[in-house]
C-alpha cells in the first residue's frame, strides 16, 4: 500500500484523502482500510 499511497501523493495536485485514494486505486481498497494504515504508521518529509 505504500508504493500506491506514495503514487497517489505525486499525481494528485488536490485531493488527499483516504476517500479519494480508495476511489482511484488499482486494487479493491475501502476509505477505511486506507485510514487504518495511515494512523498505523508514522511519515516524515523527505
Amino acid at each position: 500500500m505504500k508504493d500506491i499511497y506514495k503514487i497517489f501523493l505525486q499525481v494528485s495536485s488536490v485531493r488527499y484523502s483516504s476517500l479519494a485514494l480508495s476511489e482511484v486505486s488499482p486494487s479493491p481498497l475501502s476509505h477505511d482500510t486506507v485510514s487504518r494504515w495511515l494512523k498505523s504508521r508514522c511519515f516524515r518529509p523527505k
